[in-house]
């Protein structure tokens, strides 16, 4: 049977959503395939067509990248914006444009989401092995974060992937035979995830999957009781586990160095907006800023507080010159170990300033979407991404309400989930969780689309 340029581009995307979970390198790869057979085929086709249900999404999308693009062009090295603008919208956003434009076809979608739903099952594997077998479940130091070696990543997947499962789980009829295998992905997926300990996910996914549920359980007494057994028997395993119960208590913890590297770069975030309300400092001209306009000045502070030091006087010059570059562990430093016992405690409480402050210096981005588009993209920037992400939320979950579709529920449940966890983290940012994001997307607005005919045709 000859191989088609559409099942070609279909095993393509398939291969670069399996990679994207073990290999970045390989993931892109597959992705500049899958591209250049997109183009192949747009052009053997004259171009290509937009269906009227799809195009909305098109336009929405746009008016978000059309107000980046702006804050691109105000940017401190326009360059360097559009290649960010490009690296957001043309790049990362291929897989959506793909499907949508080519391969709008249900088996298409379904082949493609299971596809993500095999990579992420893999990934999810392999972090469970290590958290096991190598950290021994330790939940205080350990984040299980997968082959792509970021915990944030993974708990990103487990965010847009974890509620569609869980919608998998509650409607048989969508999956049918394999409905079994949407609770054991659904298992493994939440044990990853619990491994992973990123509180940001944990919290979003805390109230993401329940509202989701509430649409099912309360509509069969037996259902709600099977899953309130569920939660409190899980519940009850893991409030005695004396590593998981400290992560949680971390949470609101404003001691915890997390915390309050956070909560020192939100106040920056904002500072950084009020200096630019209206374009923000220019797309992808955060990190120059934040590290050299306002973290900079802080270290420098804290240095002249170390150099004031009595004790710190009594090292060589060159001790004083290791010292102050960057935070050193203090042992290694020969005249550090002469000091006295009350000049150690001294030179300690002033240095572990320094270190903090210096750590501070090696962030890059706001660790929250809305205030990184804030502070990077001004009102211009907020307003296209509320915009953008809220239409998705408002017309999936009419379609939800309308049709009772489940593939609109899914789009809702994995969009909110990855907004929330972006309060904490700037997934926007992050090129893997995006780029399976718009994936997935685009493969649950096909299959919802297909749904809302049938019920046409009902």
């Amino acid at each position: 049977m000859k191989l088609s340029l559409k099942n070609a581009l279909l095993i393509s995307l398939c291969m670069f959503a399996v990679a994207s979970f073990i290999s970045i390198a390989a993931a892109n790869v597959f992705l500049g395939i899958s591209i250049l057979l997109f183009l192949i085929i747009t052009y053997k086709n004259k171009g290509v067509h937009i269906a009227a249900d799809k195009l909305v999404y098109f336009k929405v999308i746009s008016a978000f990248a059309s107000a980046l693009f702006v804050t691109a062009l105000f940017s401190g090295d326009i360059a360097y914006g559009l290649k960010t603008w490009a690296d957001f919208f043309i790049w990362r956003f291929m897989p959506f444009i793909m499907l949508l434009l080519v391969l709008d076809d249900e088996h298409f979608a379904k082949k493609v989401l299971a596809a993500v739903t095999c990579g992420f099952a893999i990934d999810c594997l392999y972090a469970i092995y290590w958290s096991f077998f190598v950290f021994k479940g330790k939940f205080d130091w350990i984040r299980a974060a997968g082959f792509v070696g970021h915990p944030m990543t993974l708990a990103g997947w487990a965010c847009i992937l974890l509620p569609v499962l869980l919608v998998f789980i509650f409607r048989k009829d969508v999956f049918q035979k394999y409905h079994w295998l949407a609770v054991v992905l659904f298992v493994i997926g939440s044990v990853a995830l619990l491994f992973n300990a990123t509180r940001g996910a944990w919290l979003s996914l805390a109230v993401v999957l329940p509202l989701v549920s509430s649409f099912f359980i309360f509509q069969n007494k037996k259902l709600f009781l099977i899953c309130l057994a569920l939660v409190l028997g899980v519940g009850a395993i893991l409030a005695n586990n004396a590593f998981f119960m400290k992560r949680v208590d971390s949470i609101d913890d404003f001691k915890n160095t997390s915390n309050r590297s956070r909560l020192i770069i939100w106040e920056t975030s904002i500072e950084m907006f009020k200096e630019h309300p209206v374009l923000g400092v220019g797309l992808g001209n955060y990190k120059n800023v934040y590290q050299n306009e306002h973290i900079a000045p802080r270290v420098e502070v804290e240095r002249k507080s170390i150099k004031g030091l009595p004790s710190f006087r009594k090292l060589n010059k060159s001790e004083q010159a290791v010292v102050l570059k960057e935070p050193v562990n203090l042992w290694k430093v020969q005249g550090y170990k002469k000091l006295k016992k009350q000049e150690r405690n001294e030179f300690n409480k002033a240095y572990s300033k320094f270190r903090f402050e210096y750590s501070l210096s090696k962030l890059n981005h706001a660790h929250n979407n809305i205030l990184q588009m804030l502070a990077e993209n001004g009102l211009i920037g907020f307003i296209g991404y509320i915009f953008a992400f809220g239409f998705i939320l408002w017309k999936n979950f009419k379609n939800f309400l309308l049709n009772k579709n489940p593939y609109a529920l899914m789009i809702v449940g994995s969009t909110s989930a990855l907004f929330l966890q972006g309060l904490t983290e700037y997934n926007f940012g992050n090129s893997s969780v995006m780029k399976i994001y718009w994936l997935v997307l685009a493969c649950l607005i096909i299959l919802a689309n297909k749904y809302n005919d049938g019920m046409k045709n009902e």
